[in-house]
């Protein structure tokens, strides 16, 4: 009833204004075979979400960006710095590779997957979602897709921002930028620190939140890009990235029990790049450091680069070497990679076919050849048809296999394919993958609660991602609506927990005002079980309405207001305990209500 409302609002906009397809052919995509691609050549089946999508809607971290992209879902388990999970396509944190510029977020000592609830994306460029298996790519942790967060580069000349903010629960922000380029070399230096008193990550069934305590939250963020031009062909950089953070939760079994958990994360970054008419090559080495209850480190060097060997012919590849490390105690793995990607044009540019190739060494699993292959062909600028098949490999984390998995655990197997449809602004895909010894939490009946393990057989994850965009310029409204119908079944044909059936997003952004423009954003979860085989709680069939309102004062300054969950919906993510009939929730996540936000941006 809710979604048809809103359906029906949006045909009668269609209906009454003439729609111009808008087209970004020029965007660059890097995620796509470790080189700079023009996403008209992208096989797979591709979002970007730039800083003036992240400046507009306000996004302060990855996941509230992320919300509104089709086959995307987001499970937080209270306000900020709480436990995070993005699920795309049905697969969950352990089955994306999320990158920053490329190096690689996964927590070696997590439960799976990057932390995602430290991301935030305040000096973000754009970012980068590929969907569908990458493994051919990437390697390991990218079958179901890949997540690249690009930061901003130095502009020509120098330049500066500062952005400050202020909301509810005591929410503060200050954050600024400054960058400078030249002939020889360029640096962009960027800081940002954020407060809030939060909200109770956990409350009692049906009470409201503000009857329980705050739990605060402050992450410091600052980072450093610097490059040296040794010549016309010869570039070095050095990238510093620094996070640190303090967020307080709640026991599920009693909401005003606190605890804390601290974050520091390090990445370092030192690279040589070479650039030589149809040649390139990027020489790296990189470190990351992530301690979060404990402590560990990726170490990682390489060479990648691409070499177009004909008219519109080009061959990419990659040779790295990663080691997984736990400060603890030393347990580490290693892992080396060797990939190849080719992308053949043709037809004027019109059909574009990549195939990918890599082959995967580990020292604790067996080795494994991935690979992909994708076909897109245009029949003007804006029709096209596209279809990808991949497999894909996904290696536990130290933490799984070493502290909490029932026995040895296998690594995960998958294949997938989909195909796609895009036609002035209308875009349809259909995706299916089936994956093998699934890794799991809390799944085997010895360990229900504290341990890993792999699901039995082949889980089956399919469905349907519609998304349609236009400028409608009779009204001067940017629209954006996506739906998706998807399944994430385990080999008994049961769900798997947690997973929504239908959602569906709403974006309108009236730019009609001299100076002024008004953005509503809306979602829709629909039914969402708690656990497993559709049991426990229904935690979906939701509406929630974020409000954006931007005021250029002049062509440096900017004023907004922001509303999130204007109209209060009462719902959350997952349940914390239950009442002895395991239906009823005792206690559940909270989302903190209605929430606004007023803040300033002024640039040089």
């Amino acid at each position: 009833m809710k979604l048809s409302k809103i359906s029906t609002a949006v045909l009668i906009a269609l209906s009454s204004s003439q729609a111009y397809a808008t087209t970004e052919l020029d965007q660059v995509i890097v995620s796509a075979n470790h080189t700079p691609t023009n996403q008209h050549s992208v096989t797979a089946s591709t979002s970007v979400i730039t800083a003036d999508d992240i400046a507009s809607n306000h996004y302060r971290t990855l996941d509230d960006a992320l919300r509104s992209i089709p086959g995307i879902q987001i499970v937080r388990n209270g306000g900020l710095g709480n436990a995070t999970s993005i699920q795309m396509r049905g697969q969950s944190n352990n089955n994306i590779l999320i990158l920053v510029n490329g190096v690689e977020m996964t927590n070696p000592m997590g439960t799976g997957g990057a932390i995602a609830s430290a991301l935030f994306i305040g000096d973000v460029e754009r970012i980068e979602v590929l969907k569908g298996a990458q493994s051919g790519v990437w390697g390991a942790n990218a079958s179901a897709g890949v997540i690249n967060i690009i930061t901003k580069q130095a502009r020509v000349g120098t330049n500066g921002s500062v952005n400050v903010e202020s909301g509810s629960n005591g929410y503060k922000k200050l954050s600024g930028r400054l960058s400078s380029s030249t002939d020889e070399g360029d640096f962009a230096v960027s800081f940002s620190n954020l407060t809030t008193d939060g909200f109770s990550s956990v409350k009692n069934y049906n009470e409201d939140v503000s009857n329980f305590e705050d739990d605060a939250f402050n992450q410091t963020d600052a980072s450093m890009n610097m490059g040296i031009n040794i010549s016309t062909n010869h570039r070095i950089e050095l990238l510093l990235n620094t996070a640190n953070s303090t967020a307080n939760y709640d026991y599920t079994s009693n909401p005003d029990q606190v605890a804390s958990v601290d974050y520091k994360n390090t990445l370092k970054r030192l690279q040589y790049l070479f650039n030589k008419g149809d040649f390139n090559a990027t020489t790296y080495i990189s470190q990351n450091e992530i301690q979060q209850y404990k402590d560990a480190v990726i170490n990682a060097f390489g060479i990648k680069g691409g070499y177009q060997y004909a008219d519109n012919q080009t061959l990419a590849f990659v040779a790295s070497s990663n080691q997984y490390l736990n400060y603890a105690d030393g347990d580490s793995y290693y892992n080396a990679g060797l990939g190849l990607t080719n992308k053949n044009t043709f037809n004027q540019g019109n059909l574009i076919i990549t195939q990918a190739l890599r082959n995967d060494h580990y020292n604790q699993f067996d080795d494994k050849m991935t690979g992909k292959l994708g076909i897109k062909n245009y029949f003007n600028d804006d029709f096209y048809i596209q279809g990808n098949i991949g497999t894909a490999y996904n290696a536990p984390t130290l933490y799984q296999s070493t502290y909490h998995a029932t026995s040895n655990l296998n690594p995960e197997e998958s294949s997938s394919f989909d195909l796609g449809l895009g036609a002035y602004g209308l875009e349809v895909s259909y995706y299916q993958t089936r994956t093998k010894d699934l890794i799991q939490y809390g799944g085997s009946s010895d360990y229900p609660n504290d341990y890993f393990s792999n699901l039995d057989g082949t889980s089956k994850f399919e469905g349907i991602e519609i998304s349609y965009q236009r400028y409608l310029n009779r009204i001067n409204t940017n629209l954006a609506l996506n739906y998706t119908q998807g399944t994430a079944k385990d080999k008994n044909n049961q769900w798997l927990a947690r997973r929504a059936e239908n959602t569906a997003n709403i974006a309108v952004n009236y730019e009609g005002f001299d100076k002024l423009s008004l953005g509503l954003q809306t979602r829709y979860i629909g039914k969402k079980y708690d656990l497993a085989n559709q049991q426990g709680a229904n935690v979906g069939d939701y509406l929630v309405t974020d409000l954006n309102a931007n005021y250029a004062v002049s062509n440096s300054l900017n004023i907004y207001i922001n509303v999130l969950n204007a109209f209060e919906e009462d719902y959350t993510h997952a349940v914390g305990t239950y009442e002895a009939d395991n239906l009823t929730p005792k206690t559940v996540y909270a989302n903190g209500g209605r929430q606004f936000f007023v803040g300033i941006q002024g640039t040089l």
